[in-house]
C-alpha cells in the first residue's frame, strides 16, 4: 500500500469474477502511478478475492464487508477509508483505457476547485462489442439541461475531490440504483462545481448483472423521479406530481411502453421545465430550442418503431411525421415516414436501420 497516495481507485465488487481480472489489469497498467487500488467487497461468494489477491501489487488495498451492503454503502465506506486527495470510480466489470487518470488528473490538478469530473466512455456488452459512446456535457448550460432527465456524469469513470464530496455528505443512502444521479445532482444543487471532458477513457460493460444495465430495473422509476423532482423544484418554478416525473423518466428509458396519451404528456411536462427556469438559470432560448429538438429525436423515432412493430403503420406515420413538423427536418424520422407507404416488409426493417444508424453515429475514430 501507498501511505499517501494522490489518487485512490475505488471499485467495489460483489460476485464480479466473469470480468474481475480484465478489469483490475486496466488499472494496474494505467500510465499514472502514484494511486492506491481499493477494493471494497460486498461479501462476494466467487472468486473475486481469490483474482483479487492473484495480483501481487502492493497498491491494491482490499476492505471486506462484515455483511452484504449493497454498492451505496459500500461506497460510502470506500470514501471514508480512501487516503487519496481523489477518488476515481471504477467497477468490476469494465475496462479503463491506459491514460485515464493521468489526464483527469491533470485537469483537476489544473483547474482546482471541481467537486467532480468525468470522461466520455464506450458502453460494450457482455463480449466487449461497442454499444454506443456515452458522452458528456461539457458546459455549464448543458450540464443543467441533462439533469431534469438524465445524470450530468459518467460514474465509472470519474474522478472526485475527496474532501469536497465528504463535506457534502457522500453518497445518498436511499438511493440504491442512482446514487450517482443524485449525488452529482445534489452537489450543484449545494453550489458546488462539476464539469466534464470530451476524451473517451473508458469502456462501461452494460449486461443484465450489471448495476449500469438499469433500464430494466423497477427500482429506476422509484429513484430517478425523486431525482428530478428534486431538481424541478430547485431549478425551475414549475410544480410536477410524482406521476409527472416518472412520465418524464417513462419517457427517456421506456418508451416503447408508453401509450400516445402518456408520451405526449411527458413531452409536454419535459418542454415545461424549460420554459419555466429561474431567471439566474434562464438559458438563451436558441440554445433551448437545440436541445430540445435532438432531445426529443430518439423518443420519437423508438415511439414509432414501437408502433411498426406491432403492425400499427398509420400511427407510426403520424408520430415520424409529428417531429419533423414540430422539430424539425431530420433524416431518420422522415425514413421511418416512408417506409410506412411501402408495407409490412419494408417498414419492419426499420429497427435494424435505426440501430445501424445509432452505430454509425457514435464510432469510435481509432
Amino acid at each position: 500500500m501507498i501511505t499517501s497516495p494522490l489518487v485512490t481507485v475505488l471499485m467495489t465488487v460483489y460476485n464480479g469474477a466473469e470480468y474481475l481480472k480484465t478489469s483490475v489489469s486496466s488499472i494496474i497498467s494505467q500510465t499514472f502511478k502514484d494511486f492506491e487500488f481499493l477494493i471494497v467487497n460486498d461479501c462476494s461468494t466467487d472468486d473475486t478475492v481469490k483474482i483479487i489477491e492473484s495480483f501481487n501489487d502492493r497498491r491494491i488495498v482490499i476492505h471486506n464487508n462484515e455483511r452484504n451492503l449493497g454498492q451505496t454503502k459500500s461506497l460510502n465506506i470506500g470514501l471514508k477509508l480512501a487516503a487519496g486527495k481523489y477518488v476515481a470510480r471504477m467497477d468490476a466489470d469494465d475496462v479503463a483505457f491506459p491514460l485515464w487518470l493521468e489526464k483527469m488528473v491533470k485537469y483537476m490538478s489544473e483547474h482546482p476547485g471541481y467537486a467532480a469530473i468525468s470522461p466520455a466512455v464506450i458502453l460494450i456488452d457482455s463480449a466487449g462489442k461497442t454499444k454506443k459512446i456515452r458522452r458528456v456535457p461539457i458546459s455549464f448550460h448543458e450540464v443543467i439541461f441533462r439533469l431534469f432527465f438524465d445524470s450530468p456524469m459518467n460514474h465509472v469513470s470519474v474522478l472526485m475531490d475527496k474532501d469536497l464530496v465528504r463535506e457534502h455528505g457522500g453518497y445518498d443512502i436511499n438511493f440504491k440504483i442512482t446514487q450517482d444521479y443524485e449525488l452529482w445532482s445534489s452537489l450543484i444543487r449545494s453550489n458546488y462545481k462539476i464539469t466534464n471532458v470530451s476524451d473517451i477513457l473508458m469502456s462501461c460493460r452494460v449486461h443484465s448483472r450489471s448495476t449500469l444495465y438499469v433500464e430494466a430495473d423497477k427500482r429506476v422509476l422509484e429513484e430517478m423521479p425523486e431525482t428530478i423532482s428534486r431538481n424541478i423544484n430547485f431549478f425551475t418554478d414549475l410544480k410536477l406530481t410524482h406521476d409527472d416525473t416518472v412520465g418524464i423518466c417513462k419517457l427517456f428509458y421506456q418508451t416503447s411502453g408508453m401509450r400516445q396519451e402518456e408520451f405526449e404528456r411527458a413531452e409536454a411536462n419535459i418542454l415545461s421545465i424549460y420554459a419555466n427556469m429561474k431567471e439566474e438559470f434562464n438559458f438563451p432560448p436558441e440554445f433551448i430550442k437545440s436541445k430540445i429538438r435532438t432531445l426529443m429525436l430518439k423518443p420519437y423515432c423508438v415511439l414509432a418503431i414501437s408502433e411498426i412493430q406491432d403492425n400499427k403503420i398509420k400511427p407510426a406515420r403520424k408520430i415520424a411525421l409529428k417531429y419533423c413538423r414540430k422539430y424539425s427536418f431530420r433524416l431518420i424520422p422522415f425514413l421511418i415516414y416512408l417506409s410506412t407507404f411501402f408495407g409490412r416488409e419494408i417498414s419492419g426493417k426499420l429497427p435494424l436501420v435505426y440501430e445501424k444508424w445509432l452505430e454509425l453515429t457514435t464510432k469510435v475514430s481509432n
